[in-house]
Parts: structure tokens; sequence; C-alpha cells
């Protein structure tokens, strides 16, 4: 016993306590977060192999201004509600220029993409896609007709000296000609890559000259077409 009267051994026990306190505290916190908060953080938590990170170009080649939305899986391979604003992205305008994200998700699982006409009533587009670690995608909303899609396509250059490089996305059934050399591409369809010099003739486009002179030799696009032909063009980074 000390002069107070007291002894060690109480002194312990009030340290044990107050442990044994802050335990019971911090597990009831845990316990008030609900498993599907636990597993949203969880998502995007770097499991090293299993963690991409990719960077996204968001693409409008429609006649709408467009909600863009990407959602992971759940970790038991549950799709969620995509549509929710807890996904919303970005907003574009139609013809705005490609509008770059990186997003973060776990291999093998996939992903949902989605984008809804803003103030319009019912074109909206939906789709799932696998994607792999450390490419760069365009995510392209097109339109054929009044109907809205949406698709996944990676970015890639084939770059040439004296020429420009060209991978056309057919958002309609459409006649391509080539410096002569002509083939069909059909709605969702993308070519290989084409090259040309000539900015204004080379390329046809359901029998429409395509004016490419705003584009530089040593460059790789994407360009969108429809049967007026040209409807959008994008530079692959």
């Amino acid at each position: 016993m000390d002069k107070l009267g007291h002894t060690p051994i109480a002194i312990k026990d009030k340290t044990m306590k107050s442990h044994w306190l802050l335990l019971t505290t911090a597990a009831l916190f845990l316990s008030a977060c609900s498993s599907d908060d636990l597993e949203e953080e969880l998502e995007t938590i770097n499991f090293g192999s299993d963690y991409y990170k990719n960077d996204y170009y968001l693409l409008n080649a429609t006649d709408h201004e467009l909600d863009y939305h990407i959602a992971n899986t759940q970790l038991n391979g549950d799709e969620r509600d995509v549509a929710d604003d807890d996904y919303y992205l970005a907003t574009l305008a139609k013809d705005a220029q490609q509008y770059a994200i990186t997003h973060e998700s776990n291999a093998n699982r996939k992903l949902s993409l989605y984008v809804a006409a803003r103030n319009v009533f019912g074109p909206v587009a939906q789709k799932k896609v696998e994607v792999e670690y450390d490419h760069a995608y365009h995510v392209v909303a097109w339109q054929n007709a009044a109907q809205i899609n949406i698709s996944l396509i990676e970015q890639q250059q084939d770059n040439q000296d004296n020429a420009y490089a060209l991978r056309i996305f057919a958002a309609e059934p459409i006649q391509v000609s080539i410096k002569g050399h002509a083939f069909s591409l059909d709605a969702g369809e993308l070519s290989a890559f084409v090259h040309g010099s000539d900015c204004d003739s080379d390329i046809k486009i359901a029998q429409k000259n395509v004016d490419l002179c705003t584009i530089s030799f040593n460059r790789s696009y994407l360009l969108v077409a429809n049967q007026q032909g040209l409807k959008a063009l994008y530079t692959e980074q």
C-alpha cells in the first residue's frame, strides 16, 4: 500500500478497464458500418496484382447532351445500379471534346457503363465490359437513328511519317472507300487502321469525300461515321 492507502493492482485494473472501454467503443463503431459501405470501400483498395487503374476517354458522338456513369460490380459479383447518382462521372454536350477520367477496379470483375440523354426522356444505353490492366480506353456513346448505344474501344496508335492513321467506327451501316479500295462496315463495327496523305480526297464515306485537313501526319485518330459522313473525330492518346 502507498501513503494514500492505494495498491498498485488498483491502478493496473483501472488501466485495463480503460483499454476495454476503448476496444468496446471501436467495436461498436465498426459494427455500425453496413457491410455494403465496407464493401464499397474495399472495392478500390489496392490488392496488388488484382488491382486495375486505367484511363478512360468519354466520347459523345450523338445528337444529345449525355450524362456518363461507371460502376464496378460488387465483390461478390453482383451488379450495382449504375444509373444511381453515386456513379455519375461527367456531362458532355454533343460535339464536345473527349473527356479524360481515371477509374479504379479489380481484376476479373466487370464494369457497368451507362449514358443517359439529359433533358430528354428515354434515350439511355448500358453495357457491361471487362478491361485489361494498364490500358487506355475510349468510352464511345454513339447513335443509330433514335437509339443511343455505348461501346468500349481500346486506344491504339499506328503512326506513320507523311501520313495520318485512322480507325473508322460505324454508327450506321456505311460504305467506305480508301484510295479507291472499298469496304463496308455494319453499325457498331470498327475498322482496322487505314492511312492517307491527301486530306480531302483519300477517304470517302457513303460516297462523300471526308475533309480531314485539320488533322496531322504521324498521328492516329478514331473517326465515328454515319450515312452523312464524318460524325466525330478523336485523337488516339
